[in-house]
């Protein structure tokens, strides 16, 4: 794979939702940016078959990759977005076990939907959660990025090559 060639598998995973959900054998066009853009190329333009492997690719992901990887998928979706960040907050939690629920449920939770949405601040936590700016800072640098990043990082390594392998001819033509 091309490492120069950034693949944006949040938009391609979004294409294919949309792909899926559309009356049967419809393609989704992107009339957004154009080739020139900064997406992937082949992302303009997907077919069923694609998309239908992205799921698939999507369905083996562990549940934990695969709820990173929805939660930036669904950030702004009020009804799903919200279910798979509650989804994601009870991983982390089973994952990081006692140190997780330093602030509480509602605190973890918090600092999930930050991860994908960026709203919020260390202050409005401190607030909120009790403690400092520093210790909710350095909580969420230390403790909940890392582990959502990891698993998002994951999913997207798994995805990139069915990616690639559906779009591959779509790109080298362009």
């Amino acid at each position: 794979m091309n490492r120069n060639q950034n693949i944006d598998v949040v938009s391609i995973v979004r294409k294919a939702i949309e792909v899926l959900s559309a009356a049967g054998g419809a393609k989704a066009i992107d009339y957004g940016r154009g080739p020139c853009g900064r997406e992937f190329v082949g992302a303009l333009v997907m077919d069923v078959e694609a998309a239908s492997a992205i799921n698939e690719a999507m369905i083996l992901l562990p549940p934990e990759h695969n709820l990173a990887l929805m939660w930036k998928v669904l950030n702004n979706d009020p009804r799903d977005g919200w279910a798979v960040c509650q989804d994601l907050a009870c991983f982390a939690s089973h994952h990081l076990g006692p140190s997780g629920d330093k602030f509480g449920r509602e605190g973890l939770l918090y600092w999930v939907r930050h991860w994908a949405r960026r709203d919020g601040s260390c202050r409005e936590a401190a607030w909120r959660f009790g403690s400092s700016y520093d210790t909710h800072n350095r909580y969420y640098r230390e403790v909940v990025q890392p582990l959502i990043n990891g698993w998002f990082v994951a999913a997207r390594g798994a995805l990139e090559p069915v990616i690639e392998n559906y779009y591959l001819s779509v790109r080298d033509a362009a």
